[in-house]
């Protein structure tokens, strides 16, 4: 036995709601850098020599580029992790011993 339907009132319907459409795009950061790093090079190469101010931003954004790959928080999670608990196990000994 099916439920009754609810006629709806002055010809009102419910809308149906929207589908979902998501069109993934491709990103490829090895690509992007080496890209970039082509190009810094060939200006090095096929240009007279800088403005120093214009090296020393170039040395900035290097700076900045690098920086982040050479520190990571997945290499030094696990030490991390492994200091904390050392120090809570410490501090619990330390709290018991002074007040037992």
């Amino acid at each position: 036995m099916e439920a009754p339907k609810i006629p709806s009132l002055f010809g009102f319907r419910s809308k149906k709601p929207d589908k979902f459409y998501f069109e993934p795009r491709y990103y490829n950061e090895r690509k992007e850098k080496l890209q970039k790093r082509y190009d810094r090079i060939n200006r090095e190469v096929n240009s007279a020599p800088a403005s120093e101010e214009r090296n020393s931003e170039e040395f900035k954004s290097n700076l900045r580029e690098n920086w982040g790959e050479s520190y990571s928080r997945n290499r030094t999670g696990g030490q991390m992790n492994k200091r904390v608990i050392i120090y809570v196990l410490a501090l619990a000994i330390l709290a018991y011993l002074i007040l037992f």
